[in-house]
């Protein structure tokens, strides 16, 4: 063991001597070291990952074949809105004169309340209560045979999380700050400059981001900011009569994926 020590010593010893002089003479490779990159001029590159055929490949084989059936399984239900409570609908059908002059009178109700009722049809037409996307029965017939959502995806960093998204999606994250900029209702536009895209993909091409995805865009909206759900914190010491229970609610931003461009088409 000491004589190993002792030539590990002496190995040292000469790298110390011969090769640290030797580089310290190279002054351009420390001035190379010590120059501060401008973030002015600093440019993000991206790998191109393709894989249609593949893609194609396996959508002619045994798994295309049972994405057909799925398909075919939601075909049945075309045009059709899904209503859970169909079975339950009770029809009245009266033709005496009262009931056409109560529907004289909803008429006029309605045409009095066109205004409110045009914007929440715009709205309700497309998203249900609870936030979710509004599908007719036959894709969700489709999505639950095995039909996949299918569309453009992208992996964003935003507020120190990263989230993988796609259209329509909706994403909870901590508060965003300053409110004044990420208010309820304001728009965003995600990309690589701000360090918000890392990744894009679709069914024929996967673009990783060399950080970020230069050129690619992901339109956000602040849809609510509120308080998530309580969470316990309770703390207990054994034997020291020692015992703290609070409850704690996170601040909570809602963003609604609106858009997902990528470089070509942004």
């Amino acid at each position: 063991m000491a004589a190993r020590s002792i030539m590990r010593s002496g190995f040292v010893r000469s790298l110390q001597s011969n090769v640290w002089p030797a580089l310290s003479r190279k002054s351009h490779l420390n001035n190379i070291a010590h120059v501060p990159i401008s973030s002015q001029t600093r440019t993000f590159a991206y790998a191109q990952v393709h894989h249609g055929e593949e893609y194609r490949e396996a959508m002619e084989g045994r798994h295309g074949r049972q994405l057909q059936l799925a398909y075919e399984e939601g075909k049945k239900y075309e045009n059709e809105v899904f209503d859970p409570f169909e079975a339950y609908k009770i029809d009245n059908d009266h033709d005496d004169e009262s009931g056409e002059i109560n529907d004289i009178e909803a008429d006029e109700d309605e045409e009095k309340d066109d205004d409110n009722d045009i914007e929440y049809d715009s709205v309700s037409s497309f998203y249900n209560p609870d936030g979710s996307l509004r599908r007719t029965k036959a894709e969700l017939v489709s999505l639950k045979s095995g039909a996949p959502a299918g569309g453009n995806f992208a992996i964003i960093h935003l507020n120190g999380s990263q989230q993988k998204v796609t259209k329509d999606d909706v994403v909870i994250l901590n508060k965003l700050r300053p409110v004044e900029k990420w208010s309820v209702g304001s728009t965003h536009t995600l990309n690589a400059e701000n360090g918000q895209v890392l990744l894009m993909g679709s069914q024929d091409l996967t673009l990783v981001g060399m950080p970020y995805v230069t050129g690619g865009e992901v339109d956000v909206m602040v849809e609510e900011i509120t308080r998530d759900k309580k969470v316990i914190v309770f703390k207990k010491k054994r034997r020291k009569n020692y015992r703290k229970k609070n409850g704690h609610k996170r601040e909570v931003t809602f963003l609604r994926v609106l858009d997902i461009r990528f470089p070509n088409d942004s």
